[in-house]
């Protein structure tokens, strides 16, 4: 008996510790005293326990919803608070992708066109120079011997003159010989009056023809002498003109040195016919019959040219190379654009033939990391992604593609490099985003 009251007793406490613990701790304590409060009063019959325990599990059910309510309310709250900044940082999208709203794309001059196959024109990699076309530069000459004078201010290549243009000035007054416009005009005047005498007295039959003829031939030289070295003359000397329009290509001579008559002192060039001559390495002279045209870009330069938009043409291919050289000349004539310099360095692509179906792009495309190169594909309105790429041939104007583009990619084709400063707003990997 004593045995027994013991074990109601620690029951009893058992189940009021377990009661209290549950009121503290959950839905999970709860269970347990419900368990023993089934196995301990067998006075309650079947129905009572049903009742209890169905009041106990609905108690701990609603403890448990009250509970995960409030836990999942609080989640989802600050889920939604993050996610709506996220939405406005552009981080909704997939792990990779490189945000770039419409607006600044448009403002930073990004282009996008879809690729196609299509014909790409092989070529031969190589240099050349540019020369002034035949008959397009003229020299500066010094009508009569002396000191030139620039005015104080010498011309500079590049700098535009037009005909007749008077460029420096030639002075022999504190020469030792004297002014030769100065001796010149004496001379002519000398020489007419002697013509004018000459003509009364072949009139009277006081001179020969033969006579005149001879005073005659010696007036019209001296007249020309004065009118040639007196053109353009003053108080400061005989000017110094261009012959033709065009720029001033370089100067032969500074200010305050001594020329003589005749001589040149500097060069004037047209510029509107130019010519590229390129050199065909010896190792490619089997292809030179197959060369129709070139792309080049000037030494100093970003920007390529090609013939086809300067309307050049191909004005002749060496068969034999020159002394001393490993190179063949192949020289075309073109239009100047304004901003190729004759004497000037280029790099030059010698077109050789086509390939059909070739995923090219232009160079603007291209991005290079470490000499691994890159483009960027727009994947939707806001959002590019960087692609690596495989190279092939080089024009100059288009680089053949080998791997990693398909036809019917959104390719920036300009403002690449804007593109690739947006990559700062790569989106985190945790985030996911489909298209």
């Amino acid at each position: 008996m004593r045995k027994r009251i013991i074990s109601v007793l620690l029951i009893g406490s058992t189940i009021f510790l377990m009661a209290g613990c549950g009121d503290h701790a959950g839905h999970n304590h709860a269970h347990e005293g419900e368990e023993i409060h089934h196995h301990d009063h067998d006075d309650h019959d079947h129905e009572d326990h049903d009742h209890e325990e169905h009041e106990g599990h609905h108690h701990d059910h609603d403890g448990h919803d009250h509970d995960a309510h409030e836990h999942h309310g609080h989640s989802h709250e600050g889920h939604d608070h993050d996610g709506h900044d996220h939405e406005h940082e552009g981080e909704s999208h997939a792990a990779g992708e490189i945000v770039l709203e419409p607006e600044r794309a448009e403002a930073a001059g990004v282009k996008v066109e879809a690729v196609h196959p299509g014909p790409f024109h092989a070529t031969i990699h190589t240099s050349g120079l540019i020369l002034p076309a035949s008959g397009s530069e003229a020299y500066l000459t010094a009508r009569t011997s002396g000191i030139i004078s620039f005015g104080g201010r010498t011309p500079a290549p590049g700098q535009q003159v037009s005909k007749g243009q008077s460029i420096a000035r030639v002075s022999g007054g504190s020469m030792a010989e004297g002014d030769l416009v100065t001796r010149a005009r004496i001379e002519y005047q000398a020489a007419l009056k002697e013509y004018e005498r000459a003509k009364n007295l072949v009139e009277e039959k006081l001179i020969s023809e033969r006579d005149f003829n001879a005073i005659e031939a010696a007036y019209l030289t001296a007249k020309n002498s004065y009118e040639g070295v007196s053109a353009g003359s003053g108080t400061s000397g005989v000017s110094v003109t261009a012959p033709i329009a065009g720029y001033i290509k370089e100067m032969l001579k500074s200010e305050g040195e001594y020329v003589s008559a005749g001589e040149p002192v500097g060069v004037v060039t047209q510029d509107r016919k130019l010519r590229l001559q390129a050199d065909l390495p010896e190792k490619y002279m089997g292809l030179r019959s197959s060369i129709s045209s070139a792309n080049f870009r000037m030494a100093d330069g970003d920007h390529s040219h090609t013939l086809d938009e300067l309307d050049g043409k191909l004005i002749s291919v060496a068969h034999a190379l020159e002394s001393d050289s490993p190179y063949l000349h192949i020289t075309f004539e073109f239009n100047n654009c304004g901003d190729i310099v004759p004497g000037a360095y280029a790099e030059v692509w010698l077109i050789t033939g086509w390939k059909e179906n070739v995923i090219s792009v232009p160079e603007t495309a291209l991005t290079e990391e470490q000499g691994e190169f890159f483009v960027y594909v727009r994947l939707d309105e806001d959002c590019y992604k960087k692609v690596p790429v495989k190279v092939g041939e080089r024009n100059g104007e288009n680089v053949e593609i080998l791997s990693g583009l398909h036809e019917g990619d959104d390719l920036v084709v300009a403002g690449a490099y804007q593109v690739k400063l947006a990559s700062a707003s790569i989106v985190p990997h945790a985030h996911n985003h489909s298209h």
